[in-house]
């Protein structure tokens, strides 16, 4: 018999006590486990600075910067053993005299947002951003010979639904042909 879903309380036969059977865990937690160790040894120990950026600062800021290390520590206390680290915040060039004046609002919202002081000071670091990625551009239309094709193959379709999903099949396969004979055309060309 598979293990149960949820944790089942169960009574021991020859005894009154309860035990816990331990269900299915979800994948999160166990990503969580397996990764703690690895972001604390490259001094992302609180990983969700990186991932919660845009939610922590808000997006005009998240937009001029990306945070790189949290370092914690002795080499990241300050004068008096403060409890916090450092972040080193890299900043998009012009903004980084605008955010040496944000830092103590900056520092201000990153630890309301942990609930604790997790960040004590913040070290700037003046360098481009990481290229962000592009949403796909929509692609073309076919043209207007290869529409009326794919709808007389998948006019004897009843199902409305599925004869989207074979017409947008076939779309995409027009598609990736028209792009590999492009490709094709081009390699056999000569100079």
């Amino acid at each position: 018999m598979p293990p149960a879903a949820t944790p089942k309380r169960t009574k021991d036969a020859g005894q009154n006590r309860e035990s816990w059977r331990r269900g299915l865990a979800p994948a999160a937690a166990a990503v969580a486990r397996v990764a703690a160790p690895l972001l604390k040894k490259r001094g992302l120990a609180e990983a969700r600075i990186i991932t919660d950026w845009r939610a922590i600062v808000g997006a005009s800021v998240a937009e001029r910067s990306a945070p790189e290390r949290l370092l914690r520590g002795r080499a990241a206390q300050g004068v008096g053993g403060e409890s916090g680290g450092t972040l080193r915040l890299r900043v998009a060039g012009v903004w980084a005299l605008e955010f040496q004046h944000m830092a103590p609002a900056l520092i201000a919202r990153i630890n309301g947002y942990f609930g604790y002081p997790a960040v004590a000071r913040i070290q700037f670091i003046q360098a481009p951003l990481p290229a962000a990625k592009r949403a796909p551009t929509p692609p073309a239309p076919l043209t207007p010979a290869a529409e009326a094709r794919l709808a007389a193959m998948t006019a004897n379709i009843a199902d409305p639904e599925l004869r989207e999903r074979v017409m947008a099949l076939g779309r995409a396969l027009e598609r990736r042909a028209a792009r590999v004979s492009k490709v094709g055309s081009a390699a056999r060309k000569p100079v």
